[in-house]
Formats: C-alpha cells, sequence, structure tokens
C-alpha cells in the first residue's frame, strides 16, 4: 500500500512539474489577406481585403526564458475580390445587341480554415516582466468551405427612374430625384458555397510582445496548398495578422 502511494505521489509531481511548462493563450485579431505569387500579380481589381482571426495558443517550453515550441488551433479567413470594367458586352443579357454597352463585374470568394501552426519559438528578455518572441515554422489547415459572390452588371443607353442607372441626376420638383440621360444596369449575381479542397498548407512567422500574460502578435502567413484538384503548389496567398491575447501559465 506504502508503495503504491509512493507512486501516485511521484506519478502526481511528475504531472505538476510537466503542467508547469504547458501555457494556453486565447488570441483574436484581424487579418489583410491578398493574392500572391506571379500568377496572380497581372490579375485586374486584385486589392487587400480584411478578414478575422481568433483562437488559442499553446506553448511548450524546452529551455526557460530561451527556446520553446508553439502551436494551437485558429480560425482563419482567406480569399480574395476582384472587379473590372468594359466596353463591348461579354455575357447576352440585353435584348438590343447592337446598342453601346459597358459592363462592371465583380467577384468574391472568403475561404474558412481551422489552422495548425507548429513553430519554434525564441524568447529575449528586453526589461523586468517584458519579453520579445520571434517564432517560425509550417502549418496546415482544413478548409470548412468556401463563400463565393458573383456580380455582373451591364449598362445601355436609356432613361430610368431608379437608383440603378448610371448619368445625370437632376432634381425633381416632388422633392425627389429624377435619373435620366444615363445608362440603364441590367445584369444578375449568384452566391454559392463549394468545397473544392479542404486541405491547405504553408509557412508561418510571427513576431510578439509579451508584457505580463498580455500577449501582442504581428504575423505572416503563406500559403502555398493546392485551391483545386489540378491546381500547382505555389505562393496563393499573402497574410499579415495582429492579434491580442491573455497567456495562461499552467501548473500554476
Amino acid at each position: 500500500m506504502k508503495r503504491f502511494v509512493l507512486f501516485v505521489m511521484l506519478m502526481m509531481s511528475v504531472a505538476v512539474a510537466s503542467a508547469q511548462k504547458w501555457s494556453l493563450t486565447p488570441e483574436i485579431g484581424m487579418m489583410a489577406v491578398k493574392r500572391g505569387g506571379p500568377s496572380y500579380n497581372y490579375e485586374p481589381g486584385q486589392s487587400w481585403n480584411a478578414r478575422w482571426k481568433i483562437g488559442v495558443g499553446v506553448e511548450y517550453v524546452v529551455k526557460p526564458d530561451r527556446f520553446s515550441l508553439k502551436s494551437g488551433l485558429y480560425y482563419a479567413q482567406r480569399g480574395y475580390s476582384r472587379q473590372s470594367t468594359s466596353f463591348g458586352n461579354i455575357y447576352p443579357t440585353i435584348d438590343d445587341q447592337s446598342e453601346s454597352t459597358f459592363s462592371k463585374s465583380y467577384y468574391k470568394t472568403r475561404r474558412h480554415f481551422l489552422q495548425v501552426p507548429l513553430m519554434a519559438n525564441l524568447s529575449f528578455c528586453l526589461a523586468d516582466n517584458v519579453r520579445l518572441n520571434l517564432a517560425a515554422g509550417p502549418y496546415i489547415a482544413y478548409s470548412m468551405g468556401d463563400k463565393n459572390i458573383a456580380v455582373y452588371n451591364e449598362y445601355t443607353p436609356g432613361n430610368s427612374s431608379s437608383h440603378e442607372s448610371y448619368g445625370s441626376i437632376y432634381y425633381g420638383g416632388n422633392g425627389g430625384y429624377l435619373y435620366g440621360g444615363g445608362w440603364v444596369e441590367k445584369g444578375f449575381s449568384h452566391e454559392s458555397w463549394t468545397h473544392d479542397n479542404s486541405f491547405d498548407w504553408g509557412l508561418s512567422f510571427q513576431a510578439g510582445l509579451e508584457i505580463g500574460s498580455c500577449v501582442m502578435n504581428v504575423g505572416y502567413d503563406a500559403s502555398l496548398g493546392k485551391e483545386y484538384e489540378y491546381d500547382s503548389v505555389d505562393l496563393k496567398y499573402h497574410t499579415f495578422s495582429l492579434s491580442v491575447g491573455y497567456k495562461f501559465k499552467l501548473g500554476k
């Protein structure tokens, strides 16, 4: 019986000592995402898009105050949007094709991921209770689905009393607006959910300040995974992130 009690106490001591090396950091922040790589440099209308980032970081201390391993589980969004204007119709949305036209198209896709990084972290003491952390490593991510929005509008010369026309604005006598002498809008829009490729991977880099238990991180992710079956492995997205969190050290 004494041996059993001693064994249980020894296992509890080992568990407590091990727990003191672990910490959890709930985080929330914003990301800026843009298409990357030579395949997308010449696509018109590419722009940075704001996205959310939220999750829980996990850290295991290998050498106190020097070296640790970081991981966690994060909800992250990626995607892109583009828009263009062209002269002459592309889709046959009007009845009289002989009229001069111009068109505007807009497309946006938002991809939803659960992301798990695995990074090596170096820690440097800057002042009492203030540390600088530098981390780098790969990540893997699972796609929960992609939301796609496509809008196409075509404009022909004409008059319209609706707000859906381009042209001169006249002030009406009844306190309203009359739209005329401009372009009449006609087009369509479409929304869909797809799940073309459920796996993504890439590289993560992070720099952060740790003041007491408060954490602020600046990160960069390079997304390299395929977006569909016959896609190639190359740089798909640039993702910059800024997040804040609070570190809970276990075993204390």
